[in-house]
């Protein structure tokens, strides 16, 4: 027989030699499974994923806001500054709260871009351990910052650093800046721009670190999504 012949013939024995090789898998696989000792009927559960460790929800959260956290929380400075009716406030008086300090200005676009939502965020957390406190930097003090916390009915805390010596001690670079202080007194995060601050992830974000401070204390309900 010629050589070309023999791979002729080869080829079309091919589909056969294929098929007896998967016969004899299976008779394998049905031998080892009658060989194998039974374990008796499958239990059907419900499988769940381990839930994720607090910490890695908080860093996703943090992450979707685009919220900056150290590698090791420090202090956040101490600063007295007066309000708009002229009553001095001090920022260690909010430990033991979550404190969202932010760095405004009337003249500031983005800021009255997320005053709304940080108003929004106040009143739903504002009946918990959460404290949100607006610095303004504007020079001309009460004068402007007034109109502007009335024009758009804002209730949270407004203080006034018309110096700028609170914002450089924060090292401020650009409006808005908020800052996030655990109710320890340290710097847990910082962002540099205007947020949705009612937000889903926001609002979760909050609600989490919340229940750092008190465990046992559940969200508010307007707080979820």
């Amino acid at each position: 027989m010629k050589p070309f012949d023999q791979v002729a013939q080869t080829r079309s024995q091919l589909p056969l030699i294929v098929a007896i090789l998967g016969l004899i898998a299976v008779a394998a696989v049905m031998l080892w499974e009658y060989l194998s000792p039974s374990s008796g009927p499958a239990e059907i559960t419900q499988v769940r994923e381990p839930s994720a460790a607090p910490s890695t929800e908080l860093d996703a959260l943090f992450a979707a806001l685009g919220i900056r956290r150290p590698a090791e929380p420090s202090e956040a400075p101490d600063f007295t500054l007066t309000d708009l009716e002229g009553r001095p406030a001090q920022l260690r008086e909010f430990r033991g709260k979550l404190v969202l300090l932010n760095f405004w200005a009337t003249w500031c676009a983005p800021c009255l871009q997320e005053m709304p939502s940080m108003e929004r965020l106040y009143q739903t957390f504002k009946q918990t351990d959460f404290v949100l406190v607006a610095v303004s930097m504007d020079r001309q003090g009460v004068e402007v910052a007034r109109s502007f916390v009335e024009h758009l009915k804002l209730t949270f805390p407004v203080l006034l650093d018309r110096t700028s010596e609170v914002g450089h001690q924060y090292g401020v670079r650009g409006l808005p800046t908020s800052y996030l202080i655990d109710s320890d007194g340290r710097l847990i995060g910082a962002v540099i721009g205007a947020r949705e601050w009612y937000r889903t992830e926001a609002k979760v974000l909050i609600a989490g670190l919340l229940r750092q401070i008190t465990p046992t204390a559940a969200p508010p309900a307007q707080a979820l999504p």
